[in-house]
């Protein structure tokens, strides 16, 4: 087995409170905003409330989602993921069966590890003075949700079956987008240096789901594209919302219920 849940865990939850501390120290140092850096102060210093946290979700299915930086990604995933598509069958037949207990930890650490991080941060942030770290925890959060949304709702569209043929939900993969998603945010705030890790665990979880028989090929690219774009657009709309910049009033989010199972529209004017 390549990795294990028990050893890798633990590791990703401690990496949580180092992040968390260290530049506590810098703030103190130089407690005077720079007059030549405004919106940086803006940024870091702004209040997220979490009272708001469902409304910035919102906005992030809407006006951040489209965005023109997130079209260059959409047009190189959907791409990408319909050019692999006629070799799906050909390269799953290659790499089943071929690493026997790889694909279950892959399963498993692919759903854990970013739910863990994610979680970890935002909870972590609420209770630290760090600036940079609550907005860090505050956009991971905001990326996971995004994420989740967007996968599931491609997923009940799409109605696409597993290679195994367990189930008809198998485009876009939620371990490769998830995992790729929280790996963006890292990169994003704290550098290759803790980001470059977390790409090659999600390609590794990525490549345990094709092994496992549980998603084609393409729907790993795809879930890959996903949950970058996902990260980008919870980076906009922390940005946004720490800077108090109006956006769209348009918002659509689920609306799930006793008999009721949809989306809920909701425009203010």
């Amino acid at each position: 087995m390549i990795f294990s849940p028990r050893s890798t865990l633990p590791l990703f939850l401690m990496a949580l409170f180092v992040l968390a501390a260290p530049a506590k120290a810098a703030e103190d140092t130089d407690p005077t905003p720079s007059p030549s850096a405004p919106s940086e102060q803006t940024f870091w210093g702004g209040d997220l409330k979490l009272s708001r946290f469902p409304a910035v979700v919102g906005q992030n299915l809407t006006s951040n989602l489209f965005t023109r930086g997130n079209l260059v990604p959409f047009l190189i995933g959907s791409a990408a993921a319909l050019a692999i598509s006629p070799a799906d069958q050909e390269i799953s037949r290659a790499l089943r069966g071929h690493a026997h207990g790889y694909d279950d930890a892959g399963e498993i650490l692919g759903e854990v590890i970013p739910f863990s991080i994610a979680g970890g941060a935002f909870l972590t942030s609420r209770f630290t003075k760090n600036n940079h770290f609550r907005s860090f925890g505050y956009t991971l959060a905001q990326a996971y949700t995004t994420n989740f949304i967007l996968t599931q709702g491609i997923k009940l569209a799409s109605h696409r079956m597993r290679p195994d043929g367990s189930g008809s939900d198998s485009f876009p993969s939620n371990h490769a987008s998830s995992s790729f998603a929280v790996a963006t945010v890292v990169t994003n705030y704290y550098g290759k240096k803790w980001g470059i890790p977390l790409y090659v665990f999600a390609g590794l979880v990525s490549v345990s789901r094709i092994e496992s028989g549980s998603h084609w090929p393409s729907d790993i690219v795809a879930g890959a594209a996903l949950g970058y774009i996902s990260a980008r657009t919870a980076i906009i709309g922390t940005k946004r919302e720490l800077s108090g910049q109006k956006t769209s009033r348009l918002m659509i989010v689920p609306a799930v219920g006793r008999d009721l199972h949809g989306i809920s529209v909701n425009l203010r004017y």
